[in-house]
């Protein structure tokens, strides 16, 4: 379960952002939360939204999830020389010579795991990772598992027993300690490869431009779509089945000579399926006026706000069925209200959400600011900064205590009459 989430020097972000899926307050009830009975951390969100106006810094938080997680996943394949992603706060000269920095807290069972680190262009400048038993009986002391700097020219180490000194030589200024342990040295060190598992495994992302259907067909071909399928069916789009088939190249190699519709996108996104002559194509099935049911082809015959259902639909339930965190961008795209809602609320309901999962999500649907879909704490707001014009900042509703009238009330009125601020400050030609 993911716990906070930190960047700096990060796109239009300059100085710290911190994402936080704990309640501000830990005494009372709440709605929405996972109860971790966990001494330090009792509580977490299932679910929180970030909304701002246009080019304010939301996507860029994603960004910034995806930026992090690549860096680990990818930092051991690098060579001497190559530079890790150019994405320093662009617009100050000093901060293109600051580190780029990043941080995240997350939960398994019942330990506590804080990771960290910075970057310069070519240099790991800091890394660390701590260890913290929270269960009920745990002493709540860090557990140094590494910590590193760069000083003078070398990378200087604390470690715990287990690491080898010759890995702390041979580390490559530009590879993550982490990386590098786990896919270059067979580190066998549990909390090693625990963090380094659950950033890859774990932490989820899609945006919603660039999606198509390829996870959620694939759920589908292999049998395993049926809550897929029913969730479609359930959103009232006018399926009553979605189903996909195998076809030879020559029959697809057909339908191109004999121009059938525009099928070039749709070859694109084919599935290759287990034979290699074989591609997949998608067929959705809609209920005649006659009461019979009548077979088309998904991608000539949908909706995008159809496609784009079906697309985030593999993602959720893979997210909810294995406790995952899914992190979306621009959530509403395309989709009537109805359908986010409903989407949030899959999260936010424990019978459905039994593994633990949460979601985090960019939008313009500042309907769901209704203390119930998401209460104060699981509203985030970002906007540039007001001195300068130029760098995003990040903070909760919870926030901004001195503007907030009483607990779980509908939010959305304040924020559109820009009390809270975070909307775009349009001026009327």
């Amino acid at each position: 379960m993911l716990v906070e989430f930190s960047f700096s020097n990060f796109r239009s972000f300059k100085d710290e952002a911190i994402f936080s899926m704990e309640p501000d307050s830990q005494n009372g009830d709440s709605y929405n939360i996972i109860d971790t009975k966990l001494k330090r951390i009792p509580q977490l969100y299932r679910s929180s939204g970030i909304f701002g106006a246009n080019a304010s810094g939301k996507s860029n938080i994603v960004k910034a999830f995806d930026t992090f997680s690549h860096i680990v996943k990818n930092s051991s394949k690098s060579i001497i020389d190559d530079e890790f992603p150019s994405e320093f706060y662009a617009l100050s000269k000093t901060f293109q010579n600051q580190p780029m920095n990043f941080g995240i807290k997350f939960i398994i069972q019942e330990t506590l795991y804080d990771y960290k680190f910075s970057l310069s262009r070519k240099i790991v400048e800091q890394e660390s990772l701590y260890c913290y038993d929270i269960s009920e009986t745990g002493t709540n002391k860090p557990n140094r598992i590494f910590e590193r700097e760069y000083i003078d020219g070398k990378s200087i180490f604390k470690k715990s027993t287990g690491i080898l000194q010759s890995w702390c030589n041979e580390i490559l200024d530009n590879r993550l300690f982490l990386s590098d342990l786990v896919n270059n040295r067979k580190c066998e060190i549990k909390e090693i490869k625990e963090t380094y598992n659950w950033i890859n495994q774990k932490l989820t992302l899609i945006n919603t431009h660039k999606l198509n259907q390829f996870f959620s067909i694939k759920q589908i071909e292999k049998g395993e779509g049926r809550d897929i399928i029913e969730l479609i069916k359930k959103a009232d789009l006018g399926l009553t089945d979605i189903a996909v088939r195998e076809i030879s190249i020559d029959d697809m190699i057909e339908k191109i000579k004999n121009k059938k519709k525009n099928i070039f996108p749709r070859i694109l996104e084919t599935i290759i399926g287990s034979d290699e002559n074989k591609v997949i194509e998608t067929l959705s099935f809609h209920k005649t006026e006659d009461g019979d049911i009548k077979e088309f082809e998904f991608e000539n015959m949908e909706s995008d706000g159809t496609k784009n259902f079906l697309s985030i639909s593999g993602p959720i339930f893979d997210a909810i069925k294995g406790g995952k965190t899914l992190i979306v961008d621009e959530m509403d795209d395309s989709l009537h209200p109805y359908l986010v809602r409903y989407l949030v609320d899959m999260f936010n309901n424990p019978e459905i959400n039994k593994n633990k999962a949460q979601l985090i999500f960019t939008s313009h649907a500042h309907y769901l600011m209704d203390g119930r879909y998401l209460t104060r704490d699981q509203i985030w707001l970002t906007t540039k900064d007001l001195n300068n014009g130029y760098s995003s900042s990040l903070y909760s509703l919870s926030d901004l205590k001195n503007k907030l009238n009483r607990k779980n009330i509908s939010f959305q009125e304040a924020y559109l009459d820009g009390i809270y601020g975070a909307v775009p400050n349009v001026e009327m030609l």
